[in-house]
């Protein structure tokens, strides 16, 4: 039977019951306006709050499928990417946090580079081009410089940003890779990117409009040494 969405649209989802609403009102805008056939699909990660209750209390008034998955309990954001991805029925399949600390409109150029030349498109905070605004604070700046070091020296070379999370795949590449990733959580991201270049999907890297989320429920801390235990341990 013929696939009739063209875009699958990934949330993950870690105590986002502030966020969720907007985020799903957002995606829902977006492939209206832009007559996208898609679907929506949000994955709970153990929240303590009432992110899927929120999610679903929205399906009345979406006009695109929206589906709330929950894993059962907090394994990490590359678990919930990863279900995801996994149950996606799209052509293009992007996963963006909650927050959309990167808006879905940089789609418009995303969906077109990877209609044309890339199986796989990555948003980067570190691109010419790019803009923070606001920026993240000194401190966090400072992790995020020492991750891309060690990324490149332990993973994989030639990225700005890995982590940022906003990214875009033709189905065949994210079905192909998430099929085989077992990092569950946040440097998941590093070993998509390893594991893209092992199966020969071509990546590319676009500058995006990017805005701090106060709210943010990563730790910088606990996750970054979490991070980097992950990238001692190879993928």
């Amino acid at each position: 039977m013929e696939n009739n969405i063209k875009l699958s649209v990934v949330i993950p989802c870690f105590n986002e019951e502030k966020n969720i609403a907007r985020a799903l009102r957002r995606t829902d805008e977006y492939l209206l306006n832009k007559n996208i056939s898609g679907e929506i699909i949000v994955v709970d990660d153990g929240s303590d709050d009432r992110t899927a209750e929120a999610a679903e209390a929205l399906t009345p008034e979406l006009r695109h499928s929206l589906r709330v998955i929950g894993l059962g309990g907090n394994y990490g954001k590359g678990a919930a990417v990863r279900r995801g991805v996994m149950e996606a029925s799209g052509d293009y399949i992007l996963f963006t946090d909650a927050d959309f600390s990167t808006d879905i409109s940089e789609m418009d150029i995303f969906l077109g580079e990877c209609e044309r030349n890339h199986d796989i498109i990555i948003a980067s905070r570190s691109l010419a081009g790019s803009v923070l605004d606001p920026p993240q604070s000194f401190f966090r700046r400072a992790i995020g410089t020492i991750c891309r070091n060690m990324v490149s020296l332990l993973a994989v070379k030639g990225y700005k940003d890995t982590q940022c999370g906003f990214k875009l795949f033709r189905r065949k590449a994210a079905k192909e890779i998430f099929s085989h990733l077992k990092t569950d959580g946040f440097a998941f991201d590093v070993e998509v990117l390893v594991l893209a270049g092992k199966l020969g999907f071509s990546v590319k890297e676009l500058p995006v409009r990017w805005r701090n989320a106060a709210d943010s429920s990563v730790k910088p801390l606990k996750d970054s040494f979490a991070f980097f235990i992950r990238l001692l341990r190879g993928f």
